[in-house]
C-alpha cells in the first residue's frame, strides 16, 4: 500500500487529536507547577501539538499535498 502525501497528513492530523485527548485526560486545571514531572511532559507535549495542528491543516490545502503523483512508500512496511 502506498500513501499520498495528503493521507498521510489526515492521518497525522486525525493520530494528534486522539493524542490530545489522552494527555488532556493526564493533566487537569492545576498550575503546571502543581503538576508531577509526567503532568508537565503531558502539557508540553498539548502546547507543541496545539501549536502543529493549525500548520498541518494549513499544509493539507497546498499543491504539495494535492499532489496525487507523488507515492511514498507504505510507512508500516519494508516496501
Amino acid at each position: 500500500m502506498f500513501v499520498t502525501p495528503l493521507t498521510l497528513i489526515d492521518r497525522t492530523i486525525e493520530h494528534l487529536e486522539t493524542l490530545t485527548e489522552v494527555l488532556a485526560d493526564e493533566v487537569d486545571e492545576r498550575l503546571i507547577s502543581e503538576l508531577k514531572p509526567e503532568g508537565k511532559l503531558c502539557k508540553e507535549a498539548l502546547l507543541t501539538i496545539s501549536v502543529l495542528l493549525p500548520k498541518l491543516k494549513a499544509v493539507r490545502c497546498t499543491p504539495i499535498a494535492m499532489t496525487t503523483e507523488y507515492r511514498s512508500a507504505c510507512p508500516s512496511c519494508d516496501e
